[in-house]
């Protein structure tokens, strides 16, 4: 028997279903065969989720795709009713990934979503609320009569994934940290796109960080050079910095919602950030792009980003990088300045999604 924390699984599903009164047909061989091409032609795909669960750190979104068959020849009066009952099988399909997936997003190095759902009611409460309502992206059919509905949750920001499982991260982290009142807010940039920017391209998040901040002046944003892209930031570079860009490619990094940056020392130069819960919740903690000139594009990028190279991972699931001790000092030399890091700007660049 399942009991309450684990019901969460199934419970977005069950209320589609019961609230209708609808019959969950099997999912017809065309909608099987088509699937995988439907997966790797979504541009929001990060992670694959049994095929039709997908989580993209870098855009903020969970999506899931349901499918439902038609029922069988006399079981609907009319096609109306025929093709109201895919799209309730549809929809309960959608759900009940969704909610597979979700449990399945990995939050730390050693936690997913459905441990805190394990260890905590109020979690498996407040989720539970989150899958009885995602956003429709779209509801369609197919020629054979099959439907497909597609849903989202975001990632970050209010009624999101992060404002649930967030807060239980950071209270660990409570003790250790000092919030200040702020003084100065942040100077704002104009890049586009990403978790944390708003439609005019600013990087989202509270008017003020929870530390004060007094940034210099922001120069002209970096563009890829004729035939390649920005190498390592060099040391005659003094910046100021708007950002700091880890290069993990070559290193089969997975994306994690609060993953920590490391030096060959063991010391942890990010990851128990010194921000509000609220702050984190509404832009993330690091951002994920799949390119160079996806990265620079982003609104954590800002203008003129440090740019180092990690090493290697420091766990073996492949989540949290390793940068050089030299490179972490003059992270946090750069940090004390320019308050990037208070701000988490700070940019996990990772290989492209394989499938």
């Amino acid at each position: 028997m399942y009991n309450s924390r684990q019901l969460f699984l199934l419970r977005g599903a069950a209320t589609v279903i019961l609230a209708a009164g609808l019959w969950l047909p099997t999912v017809s061989v065309y909608a099987q065969n088509s699937r995988a091409a439907r997966v790797v032609n979504d541009p929001l795909v990060d992670i694959v989720a049994n095929g039709k669960g997908r989580v993209n750190y870098s855009a903020g979104v969970v999506k899931a795709t349901g499918y439902g068959a038609p029922p069988a020849a006399g079981v609907a009066s009319s096609g109306a009713q025929a093709k109201l009952m895919a799209l309730g099988a549809a929809r309960a399909d959608a759900l009940r990934t969704l909610a597979m997936t979700v449990s399945s997003i990995q939050v730390t190095a050693e936690t997913k979503v459905k441990n805190y759902v394990l260890q905590k009611d109020e979690v498996s409460t407040q989720l539970d609320a989150l899958l009885q309502s995602p956003r429709i992206v779209s509801e369609s059919m197919q020629t054979d009569g099959t439907a497909v509905v597609v849903v989202e949750l975001p990632l970050y920001g209010k009624d999101s994934i992060a404002s649930v499982v967030l807060p239980e991260v950071l209270k660990s982290e409570e003790n250790n940290a000092e919030v200040v009142e702020p003084e100065v807010a942040y100077a704002p940039v104009a890049p586009v796109g990403g978790a944390g920017a708003t439609s005019s391209g600013e990087f989202r998040g509270p008017a003020q960080p929870a530390i004060p901040v007094s940034l210099p002046p922001i120069p002209k944003r970096p563009t890829l050079p004729p035939g390649g892209e920005p190498g390592q930031t060099p040391f005659s570079d003094n910046g100021p910095f708007t950002s700091v860009l880890i290069d993990c490619r070559g290193l089969n990094m997975e994306a994690v919602m609060s993953p920590k940056l490391y030096d060959t020392t063991g010391r942890e130069v990010y990851g128990t950030i010194r921000v509000t819960p609220e702050y984190a919740i509404e832009t993330g903690i690091v951002g994920y792009p799949r390119s160079m000139a996806e990265a620079l594009k982003t609104a954590r990028c800002g203008a003129h980003p440090l740019i180092v190279r990690a090493l290697r991972v420091a766990d073996k699931h492949r989540f949290n990088p390793v940068i050089s001790l030299e490179d972490a000092d003059r992270i946090l030399a750069a940090n004390n300045r320019d308050k990037f890091l208070q701000q988490t700007r700070v940019i996990f660049l990772v290989d492209p999604v394989r499938y």
